[in-house]
């Protein structure tokens, strides 16, 4: 294998009328030798977690959620999360009739929907790091006030 990149190193090395240019020919003896040496390198597997790490934690009475991003607003997450939902990703029957999903109990045909266009996030509200997400972007952004159990928990100015 050795001579087949040697004798390539010799073709790429000569240029036009039988003259050999230095320079060429030293990188092309460069480049056949590294290529011999890979051809003969054993190649190893690097494994990669199957799970991303966790970056933050919210968590409340008998429950908790690990994300990959970072929050800032989580003592009010978990106020809010206790007090719609308890922790549990739930869809239910809002008093106006409509159907509110997930842990932070996001109406999907008005509030999800909105926010996705407002903060350029899409995602699922019945995902609980997604909802997370979102609520987040939606504290930090003032909108506090979307949720009664905020009002309801003082967490409104």
């Amino acid at each position: 294998m050795l001579e087949k990149h040697v004798t390539k190193w010799g073709q790429c090395s000569r240029i036009s009328q039988g003259v050999i240019d230095v320079r060429r020919s030293l990188l092309c003896l460069a480049i056949a030798s590294l290529i011999a040496l890979m051809a003969h390198r054993p190649m190893s597997v690097i494994a990669v977690p199957s799970k991303t790490i966790p970056v933050a934690e919210v968590s409340g009475k008998d429950w908790h959620y690990d994300v990959t991003f970072p929050v800032y607003n989580s003592s009010s997450l978990e106020r809010l999360i206790q007090c719609e939902s308890q922790g549990r990703n739930i869809s239910r029957t809002d008093s106006n009739g409509q159907i509110s999903w997930g842990i932070l109990q996001f109406n999907g045909t008005s509030t999800w929907n909105e926010m996705e266009q407002r903060f350029n996030f899409y995602g699922d509200p019945r995902n609980p790091s997604d909802a997370i997400h979102m609520a987040d972007m939606m504290i930090s952004g003032g909108l506090i006030r979307r949720w009664a159990c905020a009002r309801s928990l003082g967490l409104t100015k």
